[in-house]
């Protein structure tokens, strides 16, 4: 199988910023966003996640955050870190 060819920026999303608000998960084209539980609290309160390996790098989610947690790195950066070059193979 062939491998995806990953573009040239992806998604990275603050999840100590992030106010659950969904904003960014209603405009992604490729359903890579979802909910996850908080790391304050986690019984109430919910946080975006991003999936790495899905996200098309449109920058859709970067636009429309209301709380600027979502950034637009280019995509070496993530694989020069060895825990995300991972979730990349």
């Amino acid at each position: 199988m062939a491998k995806k060819k990953l573009p040239k920026v992806l998604a990275l999303l603050d999840e100590d910023m992030c106010t659950g608000c969904e904003a960014c998960l209603v405009v992604c084209p490729v359903d890579c966003i979802s909910t996850i539980p908080g790391p304050r609290h986690e019984s109430s309160f919910q946080v975006c996640t991003i999936d790495l390996p899905r996200c098309i790098g449109c920058t859709l989610c970067h636009q429309v955050c209301p709380w600027d947690c979502i950034t637009m790195l280019p995509t070496d950066q993530f694989l020069q870190n060895e825990n995300t070059a991972k979730q990349l193979e």
